[in-house]
């Protein structure tokens, strides 16, 4: 985002979503909203929409979230512009084309108030730079896990660890087949190279990684829950920080602590059956 500002690109943020309702299929809704997507960029409507707004390219990301109407998958795509609209006027152009191939793809249309959101400036990047692109866009897991809109898939994986709750277990299945193998992160062809971003390996990653890093404790899944259950995320790193050779210590106490306050299950006696006699 500074370098495209620094080439004087405007950087807008557009979030395209499509009517969904309970028992809505996410692996048909993904298949359907991808082929649209795609329909925006390869279509003649589309082309002459994209020239109108002199997009130079684009950052899109697949997200999904679960909430009371069910499914709810959306894209985020960062917008680079070569200037001179204002975010209203960039959705009047692109909205058309998103609700059009959506119709053509067996999909609801998107609403004229909801289907397209564009957003510019200082939106835009305060969306992006709180965390930074890889972190804000691409890691749905560190967001809020339940909000008015819905739970991540993370925060339902998180839901079932605490609580088993097979609900939880079944939705984190239905997005794990229909995720499995689709791209999340999309750069348009060009833009890394306009933009001057390099990328690097895992090799290369792992290369940089701090070589002083040491490993205080490992905790099996038992402890990590106990953790959970008590709430003691914070006071965990805390000790690990300040008296990391407390931490075993620590765990136990929490588990200690997990354990108090396990609710005790209730034991149901069966009825004695009643004795007959005989006539």
């Amino acid at each position: 985002m500074d370098e495209a500002q620094r080439q004087g690109l405007d950087v807008m943020l557009m979030t395209l979503t499509v009517p969904h309702g309970l028992g809505d299929d996410l692996d048909g809704m993904l298949d359907r909203m991808m082929k649209a997507y795609a329909d925006t960029s390869s279509n003649r409507a589309g082309k002459n929409a994209r020239k109108r707004v002199s997009l130079r390219g684009t950052v899109r990301v697949l997200e999904v979230t679960h909430g009371r109407n069910g499914w709810h998958p959306h894209f985020h795509v960062l917008l680079f512009l070569d200037g001179g609209m204002s975010p209203d006027q960039v959705k009047s152009i692109l909205a058309p084309t998103w609700q059009d191939a959506c119709e053509k793809r067996g999909l609801p249309r998107p609403s004229d108030e909801y289907g397209v959101d564009v957003r510019g400036g200082q939106d835009a990047a305060v969306y992006v730079s709180k965390w930074g692109l890889e972190h804000e866009m691409t890691k749905g897991h560190l967001k809020a896990s339940r909000s008015a809109k819905g739970a991540t898939p993370w925060a339902l994986l998180a839901e079932y660890q605490e609580t088993r709750s097979k609900r939880s277990a079944a939705l984190w299945m239905a997005y794990a087949a229909a995720f499995k193998g689709r791209r999340q992160l999309c750069w348009s062809k060009g833009l890394r190279d306009l933009l001057a971003v390099v990328e690097m390996d895992d090799a290369e990653i792992a290369a940089q990684e701090d070589s002083a890093a040491v490993v205080l404790a490992e905790l099996t899944d038992d402890q990590w829950r106990d953790v959970l259950t008590t709430h003691s995320e914070a006071s965990l790193l805390q000790v690990a920080e300040e008296n990391p050779s407390e931490v075993q210590a620590f765990l136990q106490g929490v588990a200690a602590m997990a354990k108090a306050m396990a609710i005790p299950v209730p034991v149901i006696e069966k009825a004695k059956p009643k004795a007959r006699r005989k006539a």
